[in-house]
């Protein structure tokens, strides 16, 4: 089965540098290239391993929360950044999530759950810092990632939350009934 391409020449099993909204990048695979309303979308993996931003609460029995916006905490990534150095990695401000760089295995941290909840990731603690008198964690997620994109002219557009909000049925129909374009 030869893979379909879309309007830019992108075959599903390559690599693209898709944009936010803000003109962040993320380095990507495409896992899936599918074709809706005329229109070509590609569901992406990070290259790099995507990583959570959390803060723990005052109170030390609470779990940590997780931040929807780690861009907000510059100097608190510029600090984790540091830290992740000594383990050889390095911390991506990439578009759509944080990842981080560099081999995971050769990382301190430990696999462990971010809360007791039953269907929360399984992360690795890959560093920590306290600033302003905030304890902050950052974990390497060890599960798959996947983001959704729109292709054309040669390039990869992360979609807005609302946008992912109205094709999520459109596009679980199409990899239901195997329209995806090869894995």
């Amino acid at each position: 089965m030869d893979c379909p391409r879309d309007e830019g020449g992108t075959a599903a099993g390559a690599t693209v540098m898709a944009t936010d909204a803000t003109g962040r990048m993320l380095h990507c695979f495409v896992e899936q290239s599918l074709r809706i309303r005329d229109q070509d979308y590609g569901l992406l993996s990070p290259v790099d391993t995507p990583v959570h931003l959390c803060r723990w609460p005052a109170d030390p029995t609470a779990d940590p929360e997780l931040i929807a916006d780690p861009h907000q905490y510059p100097r608190v990534l510029d600090e984790l950044d540091t830290a992740l150095q000594e383990q050889e990695l390095c911390l991506v401000r990439s578009a759509g999530l944080l990842t981080v760089a560099g081999d995971l295995e050769d990382a301190d941290g430990e696999g462990e759950d971010m809360s007791e909840d039953d269907d929360a990731d399984t992360c690795v603690l890959l560093a920590s810092v306290c600033h302003g008198g905030t304890d902050f964690d950052l974990y390497g997620s060890l599960d798959p990632c996947f983001l959704l994109a729109r292709l054309g002219g040669g390039t990869a557009e992360l979609l807005a939350p609302d946008v992912l909000a109205r094709l999520q049925p459109l596009v679980e129909e199409a990899l239901a009934h195997g329209e995806a374009a090869c894995p």
